[in-house]
C-alpha cells in the first residue's frame, strides 16, 4: 500500500495524528495541492478531539527512484529541487527514452464485410453520438432491462439557500401550484442564513409537505449544504432547484414521468429571467400561472446569461437545439447546471455526493455531472423543466461568480480529464489529481515480467496517466516486487485481491481506474512508448469513439522477435462478429464500459472476445495500423492454452452478441470439431421472423391513437372507441407533451376506473416535424401496448378525427390477419417516397424489387392485425427507423403510409405464404375531405353508403 493509501486508511480509521502525518509525507511526493484538503479535514478533526497537533514541514524532494517522467512532473510543480541545467538533461533523457516510434503493420486489400456474411443480417445501429438517450432507451428495451420497482416513487426538491426569504418563498408559492399526481416534498436547505427562514417554512407547511435543514455558515457552501439535503431525501427521484429558480406549474410531472420512463437520465430544465422582486408570494398563490406571464428581463449574472436585446436568455438554448435537447452533444455534462436538474437517487450511490472541496462560485456542477457521465448516466433538456429565474435588485448577489470561477476552473481541470485537458508537453506538464488515461494491468504470479510492463507503461509520451495494477492473488512475489518498485510512485495504484480470474481483476482494476481511457496490457507484455499516444490522439478527434486498438507482435520473453500479429486493417462489426480482429492494443472510454457489463467472470476463455462484442455494440471503433504492442509468448499465455474451451466460448460469445441485438433468426456455429478451428456458418433459424401463435383464446382488442398538435375532443374520440367496440382492453393516445395538463391526468385517470380498460397517455416522442414522423409515434404506441402486460389479439391503429358509427369490428378483423389498403405508389408524395434512400435499399434487399413495381401504399387509419404479426412488423419497423437516422436519410413524407404495407410484404415473403388480408376498417369517400353532416352520420349509422366491411367514417370533428 503507497503512502496515500496508507494515509487515507488510517483517516478512516479516525487515526488523524497517524493520517496527518502520512499526507505530509504524502505531500512531497504527490506535491501539496494533491492532498491540501485532507490536511485541512486532519486538522479540522483534531481540534474538535483537543489533540496537540503536531507541526510537519513539508520539504522539496531532493532525489527519489521514481521513473523520468514522474520526476519531471513533480520538477514542474516544484515539489522536487532539481537544479535547471540537470531538468535540462533529465528532459532530454526523457526524450530519448520515448523517442521510438511505432512501426506500421503489413496491410492487405480486404473486404469490409465478409462475402458469407448473411444479407439479411443486420447489426443493431449504433447511437447517433455518446449521449443518444433515445438509443439508450431502446437498448433497455431490447435487452429487456427494466426500470427498477420504486418503493417511494416520488420527487424530493432540495433548496439550496442563503438568506434571500422573499424569493424563496415565491418559490415555494409555485411548488404549491404544481399540477401532478404524484408526491412530492420540499427540503429547504440553508447554508448558515443570518435571516430567520423558520416564519416562511412554517407558512407553507399546511400546503407542501415541507422539511427544513440548517447547518452553520462556514463561507459559500453550495455542495455541502445540497449534500446535505440529498441525504434528507426520501423518495427515488431527487431534484435540485435554487431557492431563485420558480418552478412552471408542470414541473414536478415533467421530471418524475420522465424519470419514471429512463431514470438512467438526468434531466436539465432551462430558464427565463424574470423580476419578482415588486410581486408578494400570495399572488402567486391566487395566480397559478402568473410565473409564466411575467416578461423576460436582462440578468445581472453575467456568467449564466446571454444578452439578447433588452433581455437576457439561457446561454444552453441554442446548444439545446442544435443537439436535439443534449442527444447529440458529446460533452452533455457541462450543461448540467445545478440550479434545476432531477436525476434518480440510486446515481448518487454510482458515483457519490457533490464534491465539498468547491468552495466558490462555480465548477461544482461540471464535476458532479462529468462523474454521472462517465459511470454511463444521460442527460437530457426537458422544456417541461422549465423555471424562472428571479433576479436580485440592482447588481447585489451573494457571491462573486467572476471571481468564483476563476477559483473552481482549476479544480474542474484537476478532476474533470474529459474535455478539458490536452496533450501537454514535457517541460510543463504536471500531476494530476485525475489522470486522462489509466492503462490497467491483471498481475498473477509475473514477478519477473511485471517490471518491464509497468515501466513500459509509466514511459509513454503521454505522462497525464495512472498505472493500475491489480495483483490477482498470486502466489509468488509478485505483489511484494510492485509495493517495492512502485509503491511510492504517485501515477501507479496498486490493488490486490483474492484470485478470480483474468475477468475479475480486469472489472476490479477498471472500476478503480481514475482516467476517462482505459488502455489495457498484459503482466507478461510491454508496449511501444508511443502506444497511447496514437491512440488518443484518434479520442481527441472523434468523441463518439469507443474504442480504438493497434496491433501487435509476438516476441520470445528476451524481445526477440517471433513474427507480426494478426492484422486485419480495418474494422467492421461483420467482421468483428466472425472473428476476434481487435487485438492489442486496446484503449477504450470509461463510459463505454460502464454501459456494458463488464468482462464476464463466468467464462474462462474468450473473455476479452465477448468484452469487445459488448464495446463494439456501444459506439464505434477505430483500427491503428501501427504496431505498438510486444505481445511475449511462453507457452502459459491463456490465449494458447485450454484450445477446446476456447472455441466453445468463442461461439457462445458471439452469439450472446447477436441475442443482445435481438437477433433471433441466425445462430453462429462451428463448421468442424478441430479445438484450433474457428471456421464457422450463419445457421438461419426458420419461422422465426413471422410464426404465429395457434389456438389463442379471445383476448380482446388495442386501439393506438396519434393526436396531432392538439388535443380537442382527446376523451370524446375515446369514448366512441370505447361505446362502439366493447371488447377493447387498453387504449394508447400519443400526444404533444407540451399539451399534457393536470385535468387530462385526473381524466385519464377517471376514464380508466370508468371503464375497465388500460389507458395510456403516451408523450414519448417529440413533435418536432410531427407530420413525417408517425410512423415514430405509432412504433413508441406499440412498445407501451407490450410493455403493459394487458392481452389483446388484434391491433387497431386509429385516428384522432375518426368516428365510429358501427358494431362488431372485433368480430369482421377475426377472420382476417391484417387489414390494410394496397395501392400503387403515386399522388402527391411520389417523388419523395420514390427517392427516399433507405426505402429503395429495403425493398431491394428484402423484396429483390423496385419500389415503382411495388402496390404498397394504403393509409394507416383504420389498419388492423393480429398482435403476433405487429410484433414482427414494428421490429422490423425499429429496424427501419434505426437505418434511417443512422444515415440522416429521414422521410419527407408520411411514412406510415408506405411502411406497414412494404413490410407485410417482406413477411409474406419470408413466410412463403400469403396473409389473409382485407381493407382498412375506414371509409374513405372522395368527398373526405368535408366534414361529415350530422344527416350524414346518421344515414352511415343506418348503413347507407358504407360498405358492410367497414365501421369507422374519417375527418369528422368532435
Amino acid at each position: 500500500m503507497n503512502v496515500l493509501s496508507q494515509a487515507i486508511k488510517e483517516y478512516n480509521l479516525k487515526n488523524y495524528q497517524s493520517a496527518l502525518s502520512l499526507f505530509h509525507k504524502a505531500a512531497d511526493i504527490y506535491g501539496e495541492r494533491i492532498v491540501e484538503m485532507q490536511v485541512k479535514k486532519c486538522i479540522e478533526k483534531l481540534k474538535k478531539t483537543n489533540i496537540d497537533i503536531e507541526t510537519f514541514t513539508t520539504n522539496k524532494t531532493t532525489e527519489n527512484t521514481l521513473d523520468l517522467a514522474t520526476n519531471l512532473l513533480l520538477a514542474n510543480m516544484g515539489k522536487l529541487d532539481i537544479p535547471s541545467s540537470n531538468k535540462l538533461e533529465l528532459q532530454q533523457k526523457w526524450k530519448n527514452l520515448v523517442h521510438t516510434k511505432s512501426i506500421d503493420a503489413e496491410v492487405k486489400r480486404i473486404k469490409l464485410i465478409p462475402e458469407d456474411f448473411p444479407k439479411d443480417l443486420d447489426l443493431v445501429p449504433l447511437p447517433e453520438g455518446v449521449n443518444d438517450f433515445k438509443w439508450n432507451l431502446e437498448r433497455k428495451k431490447r435487452l429487456h432491462i427494466t426500470q427498477p420497482k420504486k418503493e417511494n416513487i416520488g420527487l424530493s426538491i432540495i433548496i439550496p439557500t442563503f438568506n434571500r426569504g422573499w424569493i424563496l418563498s415565491i418559490t415555494l408559492a409555485c411548488l404549491c401550484n404544481q399540477k401532478t399526481t404524484y408526491p412530492f416534498e420540499i427540503i429547504v436547505s440553508d447554508d448558515g442564513s443570518k435571516e430567520d427562514l423558520m416564519p416562511i417554512i412554517r407558512k407553507y407547511e399546511k400546503k407542501l409537505d415541507i422539511k427544513y435543514v440548517r447547518q452553520k455558515d462556514y463561507g459559500y457552501q453550495l455542495c455541502a449544504v445540497r449534500n446535505l439535503g440529498l441525504r434528507t431525501a426520501k423518495y427515488d427521484f431527487v431534484s435540485i432547484l435554487d431557492c431563485d429558480m420558480a418552478p412552471n406549474p408542470l414541473w414536478v410531472n415533467t421530471y418524475i414521468e420522465a424519470l419514471l420512463e429512463d431514470d438512467d437520465v438526468a434531466l436539465i430544465g432551462p430558464r427565463k429571467y424574470v423580476d419578482t422582486n415588486n410581486i408578494a408570494a400570495e399572488q402567486f398563490l391566487q395566480n397559478t400561472s402568473l410565473i409564466e406571464s411575467l416578461p423576460e428581463v436582462r440578468t445581472n449574472n453575467n456568467v449564466a446569461g446571454k444578452s439578447q436585446g433588452d433581455i437576457s436568455v439561457d446561454w444552453r438554448l441554442e446548444h439545446f437545439k442544435k443537439t436535439d435537447n443534449l442527444r447529440l452533444c458529446d460533452s452533455p455534462f457541462r450543461y448540467f447546471s445545478g440550479g434545476n436538474v432531477a436525476f434518480a437517487k440510486k446515481w448518487l450511490e454510482k458515483v457519490g455526493w457533490f464534491d465539498e472541496e468547491f468552495t466558490h462560485w462555480g465548477g461544482e456542477d461540471n464535476e458532479f455531472g462529468y462523474r454521472l457521465f462517465k459511470k454511463g448516466c444521460f442527460f437530457r433538456a426537458i422544456n417541461g423543466g422549465m423555471a424562472y429565474h428571479q433576479e436580485p435588485p440592482g447588481k447585489e448577489n451573494e457571491t462573486d461568480r467572476d471571481a468564483g470561477k476563476k477559483v473552481t476552473l482549476n479544480i474542474v481541470r484537476e478532476k474533470v480529464p474529459y474535455f478539458y485537458r490536452k496533450i501537454e508537453p514535457i517541460e510543463t506538464a504536471h500531476l494530476y489529481r485525475i489522470p486522462l488515461v489509466s492503462v490497467y494491468i491483471p498481475a498473477y504470479n509475473c514477478a519477473s515480467s511485471i517490471q518491464r510492463c509497468v515501466n513500459s507503461a509509466l514511459n509513454q509520451t503521454i505522462t497525464d496517466l495512472e498505472v493500475c495494477i491489480c495483483n490477482d492473488g498470486s502466489t509468488d512475489n509478485t505483489l511484494e516486487v510492485i509495493k517495492k518498485l512502485y509503491g511510492n510512485n504517485p501515477r501507479v495504484k496498486i490493488l490486490s485481491q483474492e484470485n478470480g480470474g483474468i475477468a475479475s481483476a480486469s472489472n476490479y482494476a477498471v472500476k478503480n481506474a481514475s482516467g476517462y481511457y482505459i488502455a489495457q496490457l498484459d503482466s507478461d507484455d510491454y508496449l511501444e512508448p508511443d502506444a497511447v499516444e496514437l491512440c488518443l490522439k484518434e479520442f481527441l478527434k472523434d468523441r463518439q469513439l469507443a474504442c480504438v486498438y493497434t496491433t501487435n507482435r509476438n516476441v520470445n520473453p528476451d524481445g526477440t522477435l517471433i513474427a507480426n500479429g494478426y492484422n486485419w486493417p480495418e474494422f467492421s462489426r461483420e467482421k468483428l462478429t466472425t472473428a476476434m480482429i481487435v487485438h492489442h492494443f486496446r484503449m477504450f472510454t470509461a463510459r463505454a464500459w460502464y454501459l456494458t457489463t463488464g468482462f464476464d467472470e463466468q467464462i474462462e476463455n474468450s473473455v476479452d472476445l465477448d468484452m469487445y462484442l459488448k464495446l463494439s455494440e456501444i459506439g464505434p471503433f477505430k483500427h491503428i495500423n501501427k504496431i505498438c504492442y510486444n505481445r511475449v509468448l511462453h507457452g502459459n499465455n491463456t490465449s494458447i492454452k485450454k484450445l477446446g474451451l476456447q472455441k466453445k466460448n468463442h461461439f457462445l460469445v458471439v452469439n450472446n452478441s447477436l441475442a443482445r441485438q435481438g437477433i433471433k433468426h441466425y445462430h453462429y456455429s462451428a463448421l468442424d470439431n478441430d479445438n484450433a478451428s474457428r471456421k464457422y456458418t450463419f445457421k438461419r433459424n426458420e419461422d422465426i421472423i413471422y410464426k404465429p401463435v395457434q389456438n389463442r383464446e379471445k383476448k380482446g382488442l388495442a386501439f393506438s391513437l396519434v393526436y396531432p398538435d392538439h388535443t380537442e375532443g382527446l376523451f370524446k374520440k375515446l369514448s366512441n372507441i370505447i361505446e362502439y367496440n366493447p371488447e377493447t382492453t387498453i387504449i394508447v393516445a400519443h400526444i404533444n407533451k407540451k399539451h399534457l395538463t393536470q385535468e387530462i391526468l385526473i381524466k385519464a385517470n377517471q376514464f380508466e376506473k370508468e371503464h375497465n380498460i388500460k389507458l395510456i397517455i403516451n408523450f414519448d416522442v417529440d413533435y418536432n416535424n410531427y407530420k413525417f414522423r408517425q410512423i415514430e409515434y405509432y412504433l413508441s404506441n406499440f412498445q407501451k401496448l407490450i410493455e403493459s402486460k394487458v392481452e389483446f389479439d388484434y391491433i387497431v391503429f386509429d385516428n384522432f378525427d375518426s368516428l365510429y358509427i358501427k358494431q362488431n369490428s372485433y368480430s369482421h378483423m377475426k377472420k382476417y390477419d391484417i387489414g390494410m389498403n394496397f395501392g400503387k405508389i403515386n399522388g402527391y408524395w411520389q417523388d419523395k417516397i420514390l427517392s427516399h434512400n433507405t426505402l429503395i435499399e429495403w425493398t431491394k434487399k428484402f423484396l429483390n424489387k423496385d419500389l415503382t413495381e411495388l402496390s404498397c401504399k394504403g393509409t394507416a387509419q383504420g389498419v388492423f392485425m393480429k398482435i403476433d404479426i405487429a410484433n414482427a412488423i414494428f421490429e422490423m419497423i425499429e429496424k427501419f427507423i434505426y437505418s434511417y437516422k443512422a444515415n440522416k436519410d429521414y422521410p419527407q413524407y408520411l411514412a406510415e403510409e408506405v411502411l406497414f404495407q412494404l413490410i407485410a410484404l417482406i413477411i409474406e415473403k419470408q413466410k412463403g405464404k400469403k396473409l389473409i388480408s382485407q381493407t382498412t376498417l375506414t371509409h374513405l369517400p372522395w368527398e373526405r375531405k368535408l366534414q361529415w353532416s350530422k344527416d350524414q352520420i346518421r344515414e352511415a349509422k343506418e348503413g347507407f353508403g358504407v360498405s358492410s366491411n367497414k365501421f369507422v367514417i374519417n375527418q369528422y370533428i368532435f
